[in-house]
Formats: structure tokens, sequence, C-alpha cells
């Protein structure tokens, strides 16, 4: 029942992010979602430090952060693709390192599910920002 309920959750706080994105310009959506995805990344991070995560562990989720801050960095320079990609990406992050194994260990349980929704709706929301007009798949305006 916990992971439903960590799915709908992810799911309505998304949305919610995407209505706040959506009543700014274009450049600025996709600063939201490129942030977005940036702090996604750090929240492992934190997560890690607060559970007493080892060194080699706390080393690999800083090294998604460099990940997903490229693939924001893409997003930011009009590789939109770039940015949805690392959004769909992160749900791999969530559900093999976090759901299990190492990551598990300092991770409250509900929120890798919880992730899942929220990185998919993301991931969606950026792809839908170019059907507006913001630029193209390719990165053109």
């Amino acid at each position: 029942m916990i992971p439903v309920i960590a799915l709908l959750v992810g799911g309505f706080l998304s949305l919610a992010l995407v209505g706040l994105a959506r009543r700014y310009p274009p450049g600025r959506e996709r600063r939201v979602y490129a942030v977005g995805i940036v702090i996604a990344a750090l929240v492992y991070v934190g997560f890690g430090v607060a559970g007493g995560a080892s060194a080699p562990w706390l080393a690999l989720e800083i090294l998604g952060v460099l990940l997903y801050g490229a693939a924001a960095w893409g997003g930011l320079r009009g590789r939109l693709w770039l940015l949805a990609l690392g959004w769909a990406a992160h749900v791999a992050w969530d559900v093999l390192l976090h759901l299990s194994g190492a990551g598990a260990e300092y991770m409250p349980h509900w929120y890798p599910w919880l992730c899942v929704s929220f990185d998919l709706v993301m991931a969606g929301a950026v792809l839908a920002s170019t059907r507006r007009g913001d630029t193209d798949l390719r990165g053109t305006a």
C-alpha cells in the first residue's frame, strides 16, 4: 500500500511543480525543470550524509549530481531531449540504487517510489514543453 500512496504523492507533487513552471515563459519554465533535476539528485546526497552512507557510496551519489547536472545544462542550452532523458533516467537511479542494496540502507522505503512517478511526469512535462513551442528536440528555436 505504501508504494501506491508514494506514487500518487509523487505524481501530485510533480503536477504542482509543472503548474508552477508553466506560469513562466518557455525559457524560465525550462530553468525550473533543469534546477529540479539537480535538486532531485542532491536529495539523495543529503539522505546519504544523514544516513551515514559510506564514502564510496556518497561519491556515487555525487557522480549522479554531476550526471544529472549535465542533463540540466544540456536542457538550458536548448537540448531539451537531454533534459527529458535525464528525468527519465533518474527513474533507474531511484529503482536500481535505492529500492535495494546499499542505497536502501539510508533511504526511507517510500521515497524511491515517490520519485518514480515524479520523475516520469517531469520527463513528460519537458517533452510537452517542446510541443508548446519552447524548442524542438534537436535544440533549435
